[in-house]
């Protein structure tokens, strides 16, 4: 009779265990299909992993995710510039095994309100005319960050064609602060 009962408690307990794999995979499946890209990175920011991010035109970059905002995410990585990328510009985020950690201060900062823009962030840094270094598709700029408008950017570029550029904010997918370190 008490090897029944150990019995019946085994397989019990056996088919409670099943039932709460059961459940965490269906929720964790719901979790997945009701989850959008913005609440991925964020979700990697909150836990400060390492990620490398595939940009649309090919470039990688290893950092942790600092801010998430309405239509960009910023990244910072071994002790190089914060880099913010458009989010439309993103091909793919991929987490890096634990062990795999970046140097620097990378610790997150304080997360900005999801409704604040790229372009709002480059109104606040013009007043500090930061060094940029801007990829428009196959394009690449360097320069300071004269002005920013509604739906443009004003950068005063070095090299053979030097003087004021334009760039449409809409074509920007990338954009580092050489001087923020």
């Amino acid at each position: 009779m008490l090897d029944d009962i150990e019995r019946w408690v085994a397989d019990a307990r056996a088919e409670e265990a099943a039932g709460e794999r059961v459940r965490e995979r269906w929720l964790r499946q719901q979790a997945e299909e009701g989850g959008t890209f913005a609440g991925v990175l964020v979700d990697l920011a909150e836990r400060g992993a390492t990620v490398t991010m595939t940009v649309t035109g090919g470039r990688r970059h290893l950092g942790r995710i600092v801010a998430v905002g309405a239509d960009f995410v910023a990244l910072r990585g071994d002790g190089g510039p914060l880099v913010l990328v458009a989010l439309a510009a993103v091909a793919r985020v991929r987490p890096a095994p634990p062990e795999r950690r970046v140097t620097g201060d990378d610790r997150p900062g304080p997360e900005p309100p999801a409704e604040v823009t790229l372009a709002d962030v480059l109104a606040q840094a013009v007043e500090g005319r930061p060094r940029l270094s801007l990829y428009l598709g196959d394009d690449h700029l360097v320069g300071d960050l004269r002005a920013v408008g509604a739906d443009v950017l004003s950068v005063s570029v070095d090299g053979q064609f030097s003087g004021l550029a334009y760039a449409r904010l809409a074509s920007v997918s990338e954009i580092s602060f050489l001087d923020s370190g």
